[in-house]
């Protein structure tokens, strides 16, 4: 950390110091230029979203982008950190932070890392002599390519390095991290090419300035949509708490099944949303339970043949408690069908032809292995070697056999 800010702060410094008498000349001759620069980085460090996993992600790359395509590397940095004095983020509980409120080391970490990031790709424009490619097109998209990417870079390696010496988080996981959210900076690219492009026409400071009204309307249509999403993972939380409220032997066991199905599905090369849909499904998969006379589920013995019939209904209880709160049908299908097998038998029966999508056979296995390997009323737990035999055993009859083979892999991986 201390290096870190040691080396940002020199560069600054540097920056500041070069043609010393040049720079207030400019800062003279482009005062209006410089002052909606110094709004827009400021605005959109302010401004951040906040995604599900609260992780958040500003615009500053817009600003940023924008001021190195007119101005350069050097321009660029003296912006960000002016800007720091001015900028208020409202974090994801509604505080509000700022430089005047937060650790100086963090503030100063925090700071020279978007200097270094600056500087590293500004560099490195330089020596791939695209530094001088301005701004007309196609010539500005290699420079404005390198320069995101790189200041991307850059910042998430310096961050990561820092979590994983800390202990915060394990290298896979930042990796993850970083990589997921490089779309998000590559799509926020092209509008700072835009910008530059608008500051080089006639009053196109002012032209910027009248475009920060559709800007702040499309992040907040966009914070709207994420919000939505968070509050539909809030809900599905609530469900699952009030499912494991009225049966004490499933505690835990949705959470469970969501983390084995997700082993499962990476281990098949699922991503992205097959993935997200496989989880949401999981974690609802017993929301039926919730109808089921309470009685029935704390049994201490077996179920007779009438209590049976009774639980084999939770599938479809669960389908209408939650069809009508905007799941995919997706989801919709792994609460009605995870007690299927891949033999076509099961509960509730498939309809004649039809066969069992991979979301459910993963879900019959994840959800069967739980099942042997917690305690019930009426039984201890299996073993993980007995669970997995039963699997094997099962293959090709009960389970599909390239999904036990997968999840066997990945229990093998997780143990090692």
């Amino acid at each position: 950390m201390i290096l870190v800010i040691v080396l940002g702060a020199s560069c600054f410094l540097a920056c500041m110091a070069y043609r010393w008498a040049a720079l207030w000349d400019y800062v003279r001759e482009h005062a209006m230029f410089l002052a909606s620069m110094l709004i827009l980085s400021a605005l959109t460090r302010s401004l951040p979203l906040y995604l599900r996993n609260e992780q958040a992600f500003d615009l500053s790359v817009v600003s940023t982008v924008a001021i190195y395509l007119c101005g350069g590397g050097r321009l660029a940095i003296i912006i960000y950190v002016m800007s720091t004095l001015i900028t208020f983020e409202k974090a994801a509980d509604g505080t509000v932070r700022s430089v005047y409120n937060t650790d100086v080391k963090k503030s100063l970490f925090n700071v020279a890392n978007i200097v270094l990031s600056i500087a590293l790709p500004a560099l490195l424009c330089r020596w791939l002599g695209i530094a001088e490619a301005g701004v007309a097109l196609p010539a500005v998209l290699p420079k404005a390519i390198v320069f995101s990417v790189g200041t991307y870079a850059v910042n998430a390696l310096l961050t990561m390095t820092l979590f994983c010496l800390m202990g915060i988080a394990a290298w896979r996981d930042c990796l993850k991290q970083v990589l997921g959210l490089m779309p998000n900076v590559l799509a926020a690219m092209p509008i700072g090419i835009l910008l530059a492009f608008i500051y080089g026409m006639d009053n196109g400071v002012w032209l910027v300035l009248l475009m920060l009204l559709p800007l702040l309307l499309a992040r907040y249509a966009w914070k709207l949509y994420l919000d939505a999403q968070k509050q539909q993972m809030r809900l599905i939380q609530a469900i699952i708490s009030a499912m494991e409220a009225k049966d004490e032997y499933t505690e835990g066991h949705s959470r469970r099944v969501h983390d084995y199905a997700l082993q499962i599905g990476q281990a098949m090369g699922m991503k992205g949303k097959a993935l997200e849909t496989l989880g949401v499904g999981a974690l609802l998969h017993d929301v039926g339970k919730i109808g089921i006379d309470d009685g029935i589920l704390r049994k201490p013995g077996r179920l007779d043949d009438e209590e049976w019939q009774i639980m084999r209904s939770h599938p479809e209880i669960g389908v209408r408690i939650v069809k009508d709160l905007g799941f995919p049908a997706e989801v919709l299908e792994i609460i009605r069908s995870h007690h299927q097998r891949y033999d076509g038998g099961g509960y509730p029966p498939m309809e004649a032809g039809g066969a069992p999508s991979m979301y459910t056979m993963i879900m019959a296995v994840a959800d069967a292995y739980d099942a042997m390997t917690s305690d019930r009323a009426y039984r201890k737990h299996f073993s993980q070697e007995k669970a997995v035999g039963i699997l094997e055993e099962g293959s090709g009859t009960q389970f599909h056999p390239a999904v036990v083979e997968a999840f066997v892999r990945a229990l093998e991986e997780k143990k090692a």
